[in-house]
């Protein structure tokens, strides 16, 4: 079972946050979605999130048997706000809850870190770098959606990086 390119857990055993499964764009291979939710499927995800504006891959999601929630959000504060609030109520439920975008990281990143602030108090900044070890990239539009501190943005984040729609 190989794990997929870019993948967070950000709670191990509750919560991933990935790109869309197969890649995103152009990109995205079949032969990959295919390993990538077999890797979910083996992780023991029941719910996968996808916050892109397409439907691509929901219906390959309910047919492993996963329950998919599509929220095509904008990618601001209120957005952010909207899917975390879900994020609460999934991961209450047993199982795995699986979060992604398209081929961006960025935003499901700052959705993992703002439930992991509310769920636990972690500081974003902390657990944005985490979700950077992990692969995902982290903008500076997207951890100031979280309230970083700017000057770890400045540090950390690529300046002339901008979220892109999905």
């Amino acid at each position: 079972m190989t794990e997929p390119k870019r993948i967070w857990w950000a709670r191990p055993r509750k919560l991933c946050a990935l790109e869309r499964p197969g890649g995103g764009g152009r990109s995205h291979r079949p032969e990959r979605r295919e390993a990538d939710i077999e890797y979910l499927k083996d992780s023991g995800v029941r719910t996968v999130i996808s916050v892109m504006a397409t439907r691509h891959n929901l219906d390959e999601y309910g047919e492993v048997g996963f329950e998919a929630i599509h929220m095509p959000v904008e990618q601001d504060r209120d957005g952010l706000l909207e899917v975390v609030e879900v994020l609460r109520r999934e991961t209450r439920k047993p199982g795995v809850v699986a979060l992604h975008g398209n081929r961006y990281t960025d935003f499901v990143a700052a959705v993992c870190a703002e439930h992991l602030l509310d769920l636990r108090g972690y500081a974003v900044e902390d657990t944005l770098e985490r979700a950077i070890d992990a692969g995902l990239v982290v903008t500076a539009d997207a951890a100031a959606l979280v309230e970083a501190d700017p000057e770890w943005i400045a540090a950390v984040c690529d300046p002339d990086s901008r979220v892109v729609p999905f």
